[in-house]
């Protein structure tokens, strides 16, 4: 009888557990993206068709998938930043909910942009 009235806590508790898995491999996704996505800035930094394609190199499916995974170079504070931002599985990978996890990597910049004068 316990046993019985103890099983959907259990299944509440693993579903939680699960959830803040898919949490961590979202976020670690989005770190390697804007990692990625800064080494690739640093390089080419007027090609934003590469620099999308080498971050999604870095995330497996169904996190790279175009309605889930946004790339973008900002500028803020004098500094530009790769940002990567992933939709936020709710329960089953490739079901997105309304949580984005986004990952930021400063770009070293090696190339300067065209039409930017130091």
């Amino acid at each position: 009888m316990e046993f019985a009235a103890t099983v959907p806590f259990l299944m509440l508790a693993l579903a939680l557990v699960w959830q803040v898995l898919l949490l961590g491999v979202t976020a670690m996704y989005a770190s390697h993206g804007a990692a990625e996505a800064a080494r690739q800035a640093a390089v080419t930094p007027d090609d934003m068709a590469r620099v999308d394609e080498e971050a999604r190199k870095r995330v497996r499916a169904p996190w790279d998938g175009r309605e889930a995974m946004t790339v973008e170079v900002v500028e803020r504070d004098g500094a530009r930043f790769a940002q990567v931002t992933l939709a936020m599985p709710v329960f089953l990978p490739g079901a997105s909910g309304p949580w984005d996890v986004t990952g930021e990597a400063r770009v070293v910049t090696e190339v300067e942009p065209r039409g930017v004068t130091p």
